[in-house]
């Protein structure tokens, strides 16, 4: 089990170690968790270390903050916690009125569930609140006795809200080199001559520091390829569920709604059960799209980056084979000289 939503840690005085393994060395000695990957991040001169667990324990040990140890490499430190938790950690509760305050009502339901982080209020595109709520907890033992009943109770079991569970998006693939969706992947690009820059949308080579107008090589709107708000990936996901329905490749076979993020954009994709087209929502978020964008650069730097190590070592090959072939002609000429005289 890989959480991909990163514990963020800041060494005060920014005192990191040479190499990143230390730290996780030194949580591991002190923690006994046997974590085992994390690494920089840094975003306008603020570094940070992104520590990632493996497993649900490892997890739900570092939520509580009192596991933590005092100081991390001999240095005090900040933690700050995933806003988002994996899919098997949330539910959706239904039914709950429109003019009720989510943070007054989940305060009551952390009364019974002690493990419950927040909720937040679901809405349908262009802002209308439903009566849906998205509760996100710590743990899987509450959780799964909640999935179990399938209903949350509000008290001792005399008021009680059905919910259903948390879905997973469609995923959707693209292409580092040409942005291509869903078609091939960067080492197997057929246009590997032919980059799209995914900042511009123009055609020219890797450069992370591209001064061009940010242009979506996709729709031309003014966000870069990837963006989960773009509507052609909006499009392209729709389609796609479309067609593992129609070959039976649902994510499940019960009746229910399904409930889906598109990242970390404030937008949930789910279908109703009464109709057949699905109705986009959306979830307030506290981070706004300009810290997305920004883990998106750094991530796409980062692909960017070893896709034109790739390339040049390719080159280098290359040029190695034609030197071999240069000097295998030229012992095949002498050979013949030889053979004459």
């Amino acid at each position: 089990m890989n959480h991909s939503h990163p514990f963020r840690i800041k060494l005060n005085d920014d005192n990191y170690p040479a190499q990143d393994v230390t730290i996780i060395k030194d949580l591991n000695r002190k923690c006994k968790l046997n974590l085992t990957y994390g690494r920089m991040s840094a975003s306008h001169n603020d570094k940070q270390y992104l520590l990632y667990c493996n497993s649900t324990t490892q997890f739900e040990t570092l939520l509580d903050k009192s596991n933590w140890p005092e100081t991390i490499c001999n240095s005090m430190y900040s933690i700050d916690i995933p806003r988002r938790f994996p899919s098997s950690y949330s539910v959706v509760a239904l039914n709950i009125p429109t003019q009720w305050n989510v943070e007054n009502f989940c305060e009551e339901l952390k009364l019974r569930y002690k493990t419950i982080i927040k909720g937040e209020r679901m809405f349908v595109k262009g802002g209308r609140p439903i009566p849906r709520i998205c509760i996100d907890f710590s743990s899987n033992k509450e959780l799964t006795e909640i999935l179990q009943s399938k209903r949350i109770l509000l008290d001792d079991d005399n008021t009680a809200y059905m919910i259903e569970p948390y879905v997973p998006p469609t995923r959707i693939l693209r292409c580092y080199n040409c942005q291509q969706y869903d078609d091939h992947i960067a080492v197997r690009c057929p246009n590997k001559d032919k980059p799209i820059c995914f900042k511009s949308g123009q055609q020219h080579s890797f450069n992370p520091e591209c001064q061009n107008a940010v242009c979506c090589a996709h729709c031309k709107g003014n966000h870069m390829a990837g963006n989960p708000n773009c509507p052609q990936k909006i499009a392209t996901r729709e389609n796609k569920k479309i067609q593992m329905k129609a070959i039976g490749q649902t994510p499940t076979t019960q009746t229910m709604n399904s409930n889906i993020w598109t990242g970390d954009t404030t937008r949930r994709l789910f279908g109703n059960a009464t109709t057949t087209q699905p109705i986009i929502l959306n979830k307030v978020h506290d981070n706004n799209n300009d810290e997305l964008m920004k883990k998106l650069d750094s991530i796409e730097n980062n692909i960017q980056t070893i896709l034109k190590q790739q390339a040049e070592v390719n080159q280098l090959i290359n040029a190695t084979n034609i030197k071999i072939n240069n000097q295998a002609t030229e012992i095949l000429n002498i050979n013949y000289i030889l053979n004459d005289i």
